[in-house]
């Protein structure tokens, strides 16, 4: 009975523990975020690059984030805006455990003259987002 017990105690315990470290995943897991014609799949690339404040009409338009302390299937999502209106959004999951770069991309006719923001959310939240003009 009393092994049962402490088998029990250590579950609570360590069920409690993975709750707080999921819960701290919403806060501070962006390391970087890129918005770019191109896309960054390798984050020693991705921390070398830069993002652009200004993209040309018809081009499309990649977002690499380099996410950490992030498991393996932890979502995300998306939302690109054109002048303060939603005009796409979109859930990726990581493939990666505990660290790797997601990339998100807006079709080249979605691109359009205008002022972008780009936002991160983890459940409903925004952790990170950015702004851009498009001429």
């Amino acid at each position: 009975m009393r092994k049962k017990a402490i088998k029990m105690i250590a579950f609570v315990l360590g069920s409690m523990l993975l709750i707080i470290g999921l819960t701290g995943c919403e806060d501070d897991t962006v390391m970087n975020l890129v918005i770019d014609n191109k896309p960054y799949q390798d984050q020693a690339v991705l921390d070398q690059a830069e993002s652009q404040s200004e993209f040309s009409v018809q081009t499309p338009l990649y977002a690499s984030i380099y996410f950490i302390e992030s498991p393996k299937g932890m979502k995300y999502t998306a939302k690109w805006f054109l002048n303060d209106q939603e005009i796409k959004s979109e859930e990726k999951e990581m493939l990666t455990d505990k660290a790797g770069v997601i990339v998100y991309s807006l079709e080249a006719d979605k691109v359009m003259a205008g002022n972008f923001k780009f936002q991160i959310l983890f459940r409903d939240k925004v952790i990170t987002e950015q702004t851009f003009t498009v001429k």
